[in-house]
């Protein structure tokens, strides 16, 4: 059903690249490398997957060590390795390293060290969108609007999924979207005109109507006494951490590299129980 990734020499010796018997800075075991890549056709494509994997999934010293090897390669492998090599999820997820907050400090500042020199690559066929990279890390800092600041929607994209499939989600998500447009101007008289024509209601009912229910429902709204909430808000935070505890720990035990965290079921179930702790923090805040 789905294709095979490629798994060869390359991913071989780039997770031995990114090993902690390497020092960061360390460009050794380049020339290997670029020579295992130049046997292959398939070589710069699985060399950028293994790369982003390490970006993604390692840790501190193994990121930055991924990232010390595409700075090599780029720099030794040669212009098939330029022009072949760069595909969107790896340039989404040097973004991300560049940018995020969940990112060390060690790696964002590695990244923006690298993404300066990559400038020079501006005329280098294949390579300018690396090359451009600096001039998007600002576009990731987003305004916080009023619907991105709903914390009791739902989480939109989930987490235990790989990048390829969060591509494939959003594409959904914005087909479905677009099928759900609003209905036309035209569109939403002819219903209203039809439904006064046939005696249900008249053209201007239903909006009377709703805000009778609306100010119903904010009289029956208690005041919110926060000397009767405490203790509850009390157990609600210990929980949460508790709860958030328990889900770092079993994170930070998955290989995953080798392991889906979404075929983990311990992970799993920390996750949903965060996410139903969650949902009773914001009822709480909500009511305040």
């Amino acid at each position: 059903m789905f294709q095979q990734k490629p798994y060869s020499a390359v991913t071989v010796t780039i997770e031995n690249l990114t090993s902690e018997s390497y020092e960061e800075e360390d460009l050794s075991g380049i020339p290997e490398l670029v020579e295992v890549i130049k046997l292959q056709a398939s070589g710069p494509g699985e060399a950028a997957r293994a790369i982003r994997k390490k970006l993604k999934y390692g840790n501190v010293h193994r990121q930055i060590r991924a990232l010390v090897i595409l700075d090599g390669l780029i720099q030794n492998a040669g212009e098939r390795f330029q022009r072949t090599f760069v595909d969107e999820p790896l340039l989404e997820r040097l973004r991300v390293c560049g940018t995020s907050q969940l990112s060390d400090i060690a790696v964002r500042n590695k990244c923006r060290e690298l993404f300066r020199g990559w400038t020079q690559y501006a005329g280098t066929p294949g390579l300018d969108k690396i090359a451009r990279l600096h001039k998007e890390l600002p576009k990731r800092k987003q305004a916080v609007t009023q619907e991105r600041s709903k914390v009791l929607r739902e989480t939109e994209e989930n987490p235990f999924v790989d990048d390829e499939q969060e591509a494939a989600a959003k594409a959904a998500r914005q087909a479905a979207s677009s099928s759900n447009a609003p209905p036309t101007a035209t569109e939403s008289f002819s219903h209203a005109h039809t439904k006064s024509s046939s005696g249900s209601g008249s053209f201007f009912g239903g909006s009377k109507d709703k805000k009778k229910e609306k100010d119903r429902a904010k009289g029956k709204r208690k005041p919110f006494n926060l000397e009767a909430e405490k203790e509850t808000m009390k157990v609600v935070i210990a929980d949460s951490s508790f709860a958030a505890t328990n889900l770092m720990n079993v994170l930070q035990s998955i290989n995953r590299e080798v392991e889906r965290i979404s075929e983990n079921p311990a992970a799993v179930e920390r996750f949903e129980a965060c996410k139903l702790l969650r949902r009773k923090s914001a009822s709480l805040c909500e009511l305040s």
